[in-house]
């Protein structure tokens, strides 16, 4: 079984615990599926290296969490909200909306339907969660996620780490929902959007440094772990 992204990126970093640095080096040696991804990942790394000559090792944490997340099924999602063919606008008392605005939502399963999550709201390991977005005209943009351990998750993004093209005057949620784990802190949402395509290397550089994007819209929404 081919390990998850995650994983995948720390294992790149040497960050793994011996046993499990020793058991995927074994399978990177008998599995041909994983050592193509592994190649691959090294080459992309490299290529972005020459054309990113600055970047540093931190850089490198974000770069395999993109080119995972691109290259690999993203097994760390599990699809829990069935989405419609063509999703509708729904407000939070279940009717129909009218002149809605560009925005970000949270959603965390519950044991009976659903509940939209504020900025800020406290959310623990394992939660479950739906993100979901608003564009009022036509667009493009991604979702990312950073943590408390300083690791990037991408949630939404086009071909080639290039942003997707939104659809627009629908509230839309993403085919799959995104579970927790358990770094501390938080975890913040950014869905960063413009009229023209753009890159999504060189703008989840910046928000690993702290940096929003100047020139994009930039909706965001925190969630706080709570300690069990």
């Amino acid at each position: 079984m081919i390990p998850q992204p995650w994983k995948i990126e720390r294992y790149l970093l040497g960050e793994l615990p011996e046993s499990e640095m020793t058991a995927l080096k074994a399978l990177e040696s008998e599995n041909a599926e994983f050592r193509d991804q592994i190649e691959r990942l090294k080459k992309d790394n490299i290529d972005l290296l020459a054309k990113y000559p600055y970047l540093h090792a931190r850089s490198l944490r974000l770069y395999y969490s993109i080119a995972a997340a691109l290259i690999i099924t993203v097994t760390v999602m599990i699809t829990l909200f069935s989405t419609a063919d063509q999703p509708v606008v729904i407000a939070e008392d279940g009717t129909r909306t009218k002149g809605l605005k560009s925005g970000l939502e949270i959603w965390r399963k519950t044991a009976e339907s659903s509940e939209k999550l504020a900025n800020n709201s406290e959310a623990n390991a394992g939660d479950l969660l739906q993100v979901r977005y608003i564009a009022e005209k036509k667009c493009y943009g991604v979702i990312v996620s950073i943590d408390g351990n300083g690791v990037l998750t991408i949630h939404l993004s086009g071909n080639n780490g290039k942003a997707a093209e939104l659809e627009a005057g629908k509230a839309i949620s993403l085919e799959n929902a995104y579970e927790l784990d358990d770094a501390p802190k938080f975890e913040t949402f950014y869905f960063i959007t413009d009229s023209s395509q753009f890159a999504l290397a060189p703008i989840a550089e910046g928000l690993l440094h702290g940096k929003l994007p100047k020139n994009l819209r930039v909706e965001q929404i925190s969630l706080l772990k709570k300690t069990r």
